[in-house]
C-alpha cells in the first residue's frame, strides 16, 4: 500500500497558515493533485474549513473543533485522517489551531495506527513578523505557551516569516535572529500574504509520482522595504485571486466538510496553552449587525482578544467573512449560504459573561 504524503502546517494565531494552505491548495489543483486536508479549529464552528470550501470546492476537509489535535483531540486524530485516507488523496495537508504544539502531532504520526499509511514531507511554521515579539514577550510567564510557541519553529524544516509589509526591515531582521536561536536549520522566506515558492515545497511529492510541475509563475513585484539576506525569491502561480485581500468576486459553493467532531476539552490531557481560550458568538438577533459597531465591539474588548474569524451577515454589505488579528481588520464578501453569521474569539482569560452581555448590546437598536 502506497503511503500518501502530508504536509503539516503550524504558526500561532493570526500568522497566515490558512492563506498558505489556500496558496498550496491552488497550485496543487493545477498540477493536477488531488489533495485533502484536515482542519483544526480551537472554536465550535469551522470558519477556516468554510474558507477552504468556497475558494476549492472540490477538496475534502475533515474538521476537528474546539480543541487541539497534540491534545484535547489528540485521540481523534487517527480516526480523521483514517477518514481523509478513504477519500484516495494524492497529498493530505493538517493545520493546526493557533496554539497547537506540532512536536506531539509528529509525535502522532509517528504511531503504529498511522505510520504506515503516511509519511510526513514538510513541517511548515508561519511566523507574524509583525507580533512575533511581543507575542513572546507577553507570554513569557505561561511555560505551556512558550513551549507551544518554541515547538512550532523547533520542529519545522520550512518556516515563513510572513506579514513582512507590517513590519519594518529592521524589526524582520530581529525576529529572523530570533527564529535562528530555535531552529538554524530550516529553509527560511520573508514575504506577505504568504506569497511563497511553492514549488520546491511540493517537488518531494511530485518526485515519487513522476509528475512534472505544471503551473505557470511570474515574478511578484519586489516589496518596497528591503529584505533580509535569509529570503528567496517569491513566487506564485498567476491563477490565485489575491488571497488575503478583499475579494470583488465570489461563487456560490457548497460546504464540503465531510465530517467536524466536537466535543469538551479533555482536563486529562497536558494542553499546548493555559490561559487561552475560544468563544463563539451566534447572529442570533432579528436586529441586523452594523459592520462598525461589531469592529468598535472588538477593538473595545482590548488586548485579551487576540484572534477574531468569522462570518457576518451585514445590512448593506451582506455576508462577509471576518479575519481580525493585530488590531487588523479585513473583510471580504462570500456567497456561502450562511443563515446565520457568528464570530469565534480566541483570546487570554476572556470575560465570556461580559463579552456576551456586550455582544447582545451590538443588535439594540440606537
Amino acid at each position: 500500500m502506497n503511503k500518501v504524503p502530508v504536509i503539516l502546517i503550524s504558526g500561532f494565531l493570526g500568522s497566515g497558515k490558512t492563506t498558505l494552505l489556500l496558496r498550496l491548495l491552488a497550485y496543487t489543483r493545477q498540477i493536477p493533485l488531488r489533495a485533502a486536508v484536515l482542519m483544526n479549529e480551537m472554536g465550535e464552528v469551522d470558519v477556516d474549513g468554510a474558507i477552504i470550501s468556497e475558494e476549492m470546492p472540490d477538496v475534502t476537509v475533515e474538521g476537528l473543533l474546539e480543541g487541539c489535535i497534540c491534545c484535547s483531540r489528540k485521540s481523534e486524530l487517527a480516526g480523521a485522517l483514517h477518514n481523509l485516507l478513504s477519500q484516495e488523496p494524492d497529498l493530505i495537508f493538517m493545520e493546526t489551531t493557533g496554539v497547537a504544539n506540532p512536536e506531539q502531532v509528529l509525535e502522532e504520526l509517528r504511531s503504529p495506527l498511522l505510520a504506515n499509511r503516511l509519511y510526513l514531507v514538510h513541517s511548515i511554521s508561519v511566523v507574524d513578523a509583525e507580533l512575533f515579539h511581543e507575542y513572546n514577550s507577553r507570554f513569557t510567564a505561561d511555560k505551556e505557551l512558550v513551549r507551544t510557541l518554541h515547538g512550532q519553529l523547533r520542529t519545522a524544516d520550512f518556516i515563513v516569516v510572513n506579514k513582512t509589509d507590517a513590519a519594518s526591515s529592521r524589526e524582520v531582521t530581529k525576529v529572523i535572529k530570533s527564529i535562528r536561536k530555535h531552529n538554524d536549520t530550516a529553509k527560511l522566506q520573508t514575504t506577505a500574504y504568504s506569497r511563497v515558492d511553492l514549488e520546491p515545497l511540493l517537488e518531494p511529492v511530485l518526485a515519487p509520482l513522476s509528475v512534472a510541475p505544471k503551473p505557470k509563475q511570474v515574478p511578484q513585484p519586489a516589496p518596497v522595504q528591503a529584505q533580509p539576506t535569509d529570503a528567496v525569491a517569491t513566487f506564485i502561480p498567476t491563477t490565485i485571486k489575491e488571497i488575503g485581500r478583499p475579494a470583488h468576486i465570489s461563487r456560490s459553493t457548497a460546504f464540503k466538510v465531510i465530517s467536524a467532531h466536537s466535543h469538551s476539552h479533555d482536563l486529562h490531557q497536558s494542553p499546548s496553552f493555559s490561559r487561552l481560550e475560544s468563544l463563539t458568538l451566534h447572529q442570533h438577533s432579528p436586529q441586523q449587525l452594523e459592520k462598525q459597531r461589531l469592529e468598535n465591539f472588538l477593538t473595545g474588548l482590548g488586548s485579551s482578544l487576540l484572534r477574531a474569524k468569522g462570518y457576518c451577515v451585514l445590512p448593506e454589505e451582506g455576508t462577509m467573512l471576518l479575519q481580525f488579528a493585530g488590531n487588523h481588520f479585513e473583510w471580504q464578501p462570500t456567497a456561502l449560504p450562511i443563515s446565520q453569521g457568528y464570530v469565534t474569539l480566541i483570546g487570554e482569560e476572556l470575560d465570556k459573561v461580559s463579552i456576551a452581555d456586550q455582544w447582545e448590546q451590538c443588535f439594540v437598536s440606537l
